[in-house]
């Protein structure tokens, strides 16, 4: 997987924690660094360890799903794009009717942001040759970039972007399930 492939995902599955983030920052009256370093560091260390657990648990069935593989990483990455998409139309729905239900524990918020990865992770482990240690490192450090500034957006800028991040995110995740399996087809 070249970098730029691996960029893309991670920015897709980045976008469901600077949704989270941008929440995050709109609880806080005064933003501190402390809170925007909270933040993004659960946010990176779930998002990188997750795809880690998913490459480590789908590398014990690889010899069974290997003439799979590309039809397995579609149909995760589409799925996961999928949830992301209805996901972002939920989030629509609760920012037009004022009914939110926001969680304020932000390390259940940084598991629950970051099981996408974890299925990511698993397709992963279908690609020969991936360094999954930069793999992900390269999610990890983007998930902290992408979460910080969507601390201080929230904070400074209001709604700046809200639900339309994970719609973001879940084309996205799309698009490269779609690479993934016409590279293979054609």
């Amino acid at each position: 997987m070249n970098f730029t492939s691996l960029f893309f995902i991670s920015v897709g599955l980045a976008m469901d924690a600077f949704a989270v983030s941008l929440s995050e920052g709109l609880a806080l009256k005064r933003i501190h660094v402390k809170h925007i370093l909270r933040v993004a560091l659960i946010f990176g260390f779930f998002q990188g360890i997750m795809p880690l657990i998913g490459w480590g648990v789908g590398g014990l069935f690889y010899d069974k799903i290997a003439r799979y593989d590309h039809w397995i990483a579609f149909g995760l990455l589409t799925f996961i794009g999928g949830k992301m998409l209805w996901e972002a139309r939920e989030s629509q729905k609760c920012e037009t009717e004022g009914k939110c239900d926001i969680a304020s524990n932000i390390i259940v918020l940084g598991i629950a942001t970051s099981i996408d990865a974890l299925a990511v992770g698993f397709s992963f482990s279908l690609l020969p040759g991936l360094n999954i240690y930069s793999a992900v490192t390269v999610i990890g450090v983007i998930t902290f970039i992408i979460s910080s500034l969507g601390v201080y957006i929230g904070n400074k800028a209001g709604e700046l972007l809200g639900y339309r991040a994970e719609y973001a995110g879940g084309i996205i995740l799309i698009g490269m399930g779609v690479r993934i399996l016409s590279s293979h087809i054609a």
